[in-house]
């Protein structure tokens, strides 16, 4: 019976463990990209949303709609990244505790 208790143990501190490192990895996943036109640098966290944007020293050439149009579509590509690695880990985990 100690045995079976001690193996219990185990397979607990285990899932444990790869629940905290997952949990690591998302409180740190950061993500960060530049637009193809180069006006845009945006970061996300890892749940896609905006954390950071920075913009061209020198929009005098650009309308408003294109670069609303710019950090749209970079805010979304990189919410789309941020969110298929998310997936990723999440897989990791699901798979390291199905082996506990």
């Amino acid at each position: 019976m100690n045995n079976a208790l001690d193996d219990l143990v185990t397979r607990a501190d285990r899932a444990l463990g790869a629940m905290h490192d997952a949990s690591e990895k998302l409180t740190d996943l950061r993500l960060t990209r530049r637009s193809s036109n180069g006006l845009v640098v945006v970061t996300v966290d890892g749940a896609g949303a905006l954390i950071g944007l920075e913009l061209a020293s020198d929009l005098s050439r650009t309308s408003a709609a294109e670069l609303g149009a710019t950090i749209v579509t970079t805010a979304s590509e990189a919410a789309q990244e941020a969110l298929e690695q998310r997936a990723s880990v999440l897989m990791r985990m699901q798979s390291s505790l199905s082996e506990t």
